[in-house]
């Protein structure tokens, strides 16, 4: 299984590749910006993406922040790789249930309705809690049922 996981969170994308590696022995990709997620998204092939809701729009560094902060940024990604006819399977697993942006608020409910939207390849949408294995067990089933 080739896994690509776009997460800007250092901490919490190095539990996830963990999670990958030890369950599954899949080969891991890893992107950490809007950017650099439609790129890797775009010139290789995946079996299931891993995508963050809320990442800056370049990769941070010592001396940039990674511009742009994209609060819709995995949706902004998806709906981009659907577009192009590059989108697979993809799971939401995000930090947060609430996203604030231009003055408006959305809930991991209607952010679920939204991705809804973009077909089949949507597998749902997973709270991350560092603190819990919760997260592990959805992820879990969302991969049981793509290998299947």
């Amino acid at each position: 299984m080739k896994v690509l996981i776009i997460e800007d969170n250092s901490l919490k994308r190095e539990k996830i590749v963990e999670f990958f590696l030890s369950k599954y022995s899949a080969e891991v990709e890893e992107a950490a910006s809007y950017n650099g997620a439609l790129a890797a998204a775009w010139d290789r092939k995946f079996d299931l993406l891993v995508l963050d809701m809320s990442m800056p729009t370049f990769d941070r560094s010592e001396v940039t922040q990674g511009g742009r902060f994209r609060t819709l940024a995995g949706k902004e990604v998806a709906t981009k790789l659907k577009r192009g006819g590059k989108l697979v399977p993809f799971v939401v697993l995000t930090g947060y249930k609430d996203f604030s942006f231009d003055s408006k608020s959305l809930s991991i409910q209607q952010i679920h309705d939204l991705l809804v939207g973009l077909g089949d390849e949507y597998k749902g949408c997973i709270v991350f809690n560092s603190a819990d294995v919760q997260w592990q067990e959805e992820l879990t089933m969302v991969v049981e049922n793509i290998k299947c």
